[in-house]
């Protein structure tokens, strides 16, 4: 019998269908009209335990966010190791085009957790966490590990690129991204030079050779 077609039995298995549930329901309704019953339904799962296994449903959101997030981050890795030879700013760039190609079925639930954000600071406060967690993530595996308060100003710099570009990027239904592409280098380049002239960057070449610009 094929994994799709077990039973869950762990408490884990259970909280990924319930993380699932949840993000298929932000797709049309916000955080706030998600209900943990339908939830458990939809899953499969003990409507008695899902306060358990998950706490509230924007826990399980953002559960699924991480999952996403990973994910898209094990494949640009491997991209990037099939590429050989990429300068710091290609990988930077490659991942982050990467995470919007990972969620371009998922705009409708990334726009009701902006609306729903407006209204919820925990929420928003948690999102932008989860951002520059990402950020971080991207940058190290790029060969940036972005230590101290350079480092800091770097994962800063590269979330208010990747807001700028993801703006773009829900409007942009073209199959190459090319508008999402395009807003990305502008920002990347125009942080470049902001980052030169205030030292964040040096402009100059790392200690392996490549590129030290975003």
């Amino acid at each position: 019998m094929s994994q799709d077609n077990m039973i869950p039995n762990s408490n884990y298995d259970k909280r990924l269908l319930l993380s699932d549930a949840a993000w298929s329901l932000l797709a049309t309704h916000s955080i706030d009209q998600i209900d943990f019953d339908v939830v458990a339904d939809m899953a499969g799962v003990d409507r008695g335990l899902v306060g358990a296994l998950s706490g509230s449903v924007q826990r399980l959101v953002l559960a699924k966010m991480n999952e996403l997030d990973r994910q898209s981050l094990l494949e640009t890795y491997d991209d990037i190791q099939d590429a050989g030879e990429v300068s710091i700013r290609e990988k930077i760039v490659e991942s982050l085009l990467h995470w919007f190609e990972t969620y371009a079925p998922y705009r409708a639930q990334l726009d009701q957790l902006s609306r729903s954000a407006s209204g919820h600071p925990d929420l928003a406060l948690r999102l932008l966490v989860g951002l520059e967690a990402l950020i971080r993530h991207i940058l190290v595996m790029s060969g940036d590990p972005a230590p101290g308060l350079k480092g800091m100003m770097r994962v800063k710099g590269v979330a208010g690129i990747f807001l700028a570009t993801a703006r773009v990027w829900m409007k942009d239904d073209s199959n190459d991204l090319a508008a999402t592409m395009k807003m990305l280098d502008q920002r990347i380049s125009q942080a470049e030079e902001w980052g030169i002239s205030l030292r964040i960057f040096d402009g100059g070449r790392s200690h392996d050779g490549s590129s030290d610009r975003l």
